[in-house]
């Protein structure tokens, strides 16, 4: 048994009439700030008791856009095959972007004021709920057009890159997989497809991998073009606004200094030996010697653990209740709303993902459980992100309520971590505590060393400058590939493709992927605090949840002394790692 969301909170069904109304209100409201305000706001002749009372109003025509796509898009993810859901998913799409257009004009006054009118907006403490917003809109002010031709680009978006984005999440969500196991031909959608890669059977997984990857390999035209249009798009967005660089986009997005994540990433290059070692030492503990199939990447070690939709449901709710009541009590919420689609269905959107709305909203989540280990992770990583959003709800209004993607995955990977630790504990023989090692280790390799690799390939493939055919994207990701897990890994030809299947590449959102590296590391920098303060560390941590999107990465980190810009903060997180790797290795040699 799993569980099945509940989205009635947000409206009453696709027809619901409040839909309607609630975009009447943005689309008139819209109108009537642009006619009352439009043209001051560069100039400085709004009191900031004034400029205050328009951004609070904007926040309101935010608010409604902001529901009511989310709602048409969590009725698509959760069928995808439904047209009256797709219809209402498009049409939200295309008045989104119409009724924000209306007031495009006033964020591009606030990126252009001048120094000295921007001074005095920054000092004023009646407009202080709003400073990071103009900040953060004026760390875009060397890159925007002028107002008529961001609207056509924001026109533009629906069929180009959004429009490429959708086409590949609908086309592949309908993939059909024939794989045969044991003699039997056997047919899989995408989410029933996946978890047999951690299958115990050897000749299942491979039967598996291959399928799967050989499916988006019969379907590399579509594909292939739906790659090189985002990267297109992307790159007519650099040479159109003149970004210095390829990355500058993403760097703006998660307002962060290109330094601090080239830093990052250097430091996550140079540890690729963490991935190289682990995999040698799985390979011994297969009995394989030191290297291991691609097939075998993902293969549990000792018994296969299954786990109930209740028994995930009680230990997540145990781990964030020893960890903190509040945090405990706030995470039973999900369950007792209906927050959770967990369910597998043939037409359901793959992957997993938690959707804050708004302020004073309930976030939801999305997630297809199958039972094991990494299934149980996901529920607690998710609702770390609700939890996220909760925290941030208490506090910040519509525009600060998202905080950028770098520190979104705060309570997720915090969330994962504390219940590592309680299943650990609770391990009764050496058996059990390898496949949680190994566990740990996996997740962190795929979080960290894995989404760094995916960014230097997608960075790769930007800047070759022109058309890559499919099998030309083979060879590069073969290249990242090899310098990432060395002779450790001897993978499958049919790996080759793996870059067709990750749709974090497709994203609007270009460069999406770094965020997961970063968030894992910050927050086993924060981990490592919480485990030499205890309990007086979780208010610290509160505060960060609550500050939303209200402060900057690095500010945060300061708050709590910590140093985002030197390489030792990043390279701590490798050290407790390398830790790890050193606990695995001794618990193989002690059963070998």
């Amino acid at each position: 048994m799993t569980a099945k969301w509940d989205l009635s909170f947000i409206y009453k069904g696709f027809n619901d009439p409040e839909i309607e109304k609630e975009l009447t209100f943005a689309e008139k409201t819209a109108d009537e700030l642009s006619i009352k305000y439009r043209g001051k706001i560069q100039v400085g002749d709004l009191s900031s008791q004034e400029l205050n009372t328009l951004l609070h109003q904007m926040e309101e025509v935010s608010r409604r856009l902001s529901i009511t796509s989310a709602y048409s898009f969590l009725l698509f993810s959760q069928e995808t095959s439904n047209d009256e859901f797709k219809a209402l998913y498009s049409r939200m799409q295309q008045k989104s972007v119409e009724i924000s257009n209306k007031l495009l004009w006033a964020r591009l006054e606030i990126s252009k004021m001048e120094e000295e009118v921007a001074k005095r907006y920054l000092e004023n403490s009646e407009i202080s709920n709003y400073h990071h917003l103009i900040q953060v809109e004026r760390l875009k002010k060397n890159y925007l057009l002028s107002e008529p031709e961001e609207q056509i680009l924001s026109q533009k978006n629906l069929v180009g890159a959004s429009a490429w984005n959708d086409f590949y999440s609908e086309f592949t969500a309908a993939f059909k997989f024939d794989v045969e196991i044991e003699g039997e031909i056997k047919t899989y959608s995408p989410g029933e497809i996946l978890p047999l890669i951690r299958d115990p059977r050897p000749e299942v997984r491979k039967a598996v991998f291959k399928a799967y990857y050989q499916k988006y390999a019969d379907n590399q035209i579509p594909i292939a073009h739906s790659f090189n249009n985002i990267w297109k798009n992307h790159s007519q967005n650099i040479k159109l606004r003149h970004y210095p660089a390829t990355m500058t986009t993403a760097h703006i997005r998660n307002e962060v200094e290109e330094e601090i994540v080239t830093t990052m990433m250097n430091v996550i290059r140079n540890n690729y030996s963490l991935v190289q070692e682990y995999y040698k030492t799985k390979a011994k503990a297969m009995g394989k010697g030191e290297q291991i199939e691609g097939s075998d990447l993902y293969a549990p070690l000792g018994t296969d653990i299954k786990y109930s939709w209740e028994e995930a449901k009680q230990m997540v709710l145990e781990s964030f209740e020893e960890f903190d009541s509040e945090i405990g009590s706030m995470a039973k919420i999900f369950f007792d709303r209906n927050l959770i689609d967990s369910e597998v269905r043939k037409t359901k959107m793959t992957g997993a993902y938690c959707y804050g709305m708004d302020p004073d909203l309930d976030p939801v989540i999305h997630m297809s459980f199958n039972g094991t280990t990494d299934s149980v992770s996901t529920l607690a990583h998710e609702m770390g992100h609700g939890l996220h959003d909760m925290f941030s709800g208490r506090k910040q209004t519509v525009f600060n309520y998202n905080p950028p993607l770098v520190i979104a995955e705060t309570a997720s990977v915090f969330g994962e971590q504390i219940l590592i630790d309680k299943m650990l504990k609770g391990l009764p023989d050496d058996e059990s505590k390898l496949k949680m090692l190994a566990s740990q280790l996996e997740d962190a390799i795929l979080t960290i060393s894995r989404q760094t690799m995916y960014v230097f390939w997608e960075k790769e493939c930007h800047e070759a400058g022109k058309n890559l055919s499919a099998q030309q994207m083979c060879e590069i990701w073969d290249k990242h590939t090899k310098e990432a897990y060395g002779d450790a890994v001897t993978f499958l030809p049919e790996q080759s493709w793996n870059w067709s299947t990750i749709s974090h590449f497709l994203d609007p959102r270009i460069f999406y992927c770094y965020a997961y590296s970063f968030g894992m590391l910050f927050v086993l920098g924060l981990y490592q605090k919480y485990l030499k303060e205890g309990k007086s560390f979780i208010p610290k941590f509160k505060s960060i949840l609550e500050a939303g999107g209200s402060q900057f990465p690095v500010d945060l980190a300061t708050s709590l002394d910590l140093d985002i810009r030197k390489e030792e903060f990043w390279q701590a997180g490798f050290d407790y790692l390398n830790g790890l790797l050193a606990e695995f290795k001794k618990t193989v040699d002690k059963m070998d």
